[in-house]
C-alpha cells in the first residue's frame, strides 16, 4: 500500500470513530516533506479529526456546536440552575 492509499485509509479511519493516533499519524507520513506533513495534519483538524497520543485522550464533545452543548448540558441539569433548563418543548405547541 502506497502512502496516498494509507493516509486516504487513515483519514476514512478518523472520520468513523473521531481520531487518528500520532504514531499512526506519524508513520504514515514518514517520507513526506515537512509541508506536506504540515498540510494533511491541518487538513485532518479541518475535518474535525483529533490527532491524539492514546484513545484516552480522545475528546468526544471537542467539536460540538454552542447548539449541541447546551443540548447535552440540559439533558444532564438537574433543573437548580436557570442557564441549564429545558425550555418548554417547543415543537409540541
Amino acid at each position: 500500500m502506497n502512502n496516498q492509499e494509507g493516509i486516504k485509509k487513515l483519514i476514512r479511519q478518523g472520520k468513523e470513530i473521531g481520531y487518528i493516533l500520532k504514531e499512526t499519524l506519524n508513520k504514515s507520513l514518514r517520507g513526506l516533506s515537512m509541508v506536506d506533513r504540515q498540510y494533511i495534519i491541518e487538513t485532518l483538524e479541518g475535518m474535525e479529526i483529533q490527532i491524539v497520543d492514546s484513545p484516552k485522550e480522545y475528546d468526544e464533545y471537542k467539536y460540538l456546536s454552542g447548539e449541541e452543548a447546551i443540548k447535552i448540558l440540559q439533558s444532564l441539569s438537574d433543573g437548580n440552575h436557570e442557564a441549564f433548563v429545558k425550555p418548554p418543548d417547543e415543537d409540541n405547541e
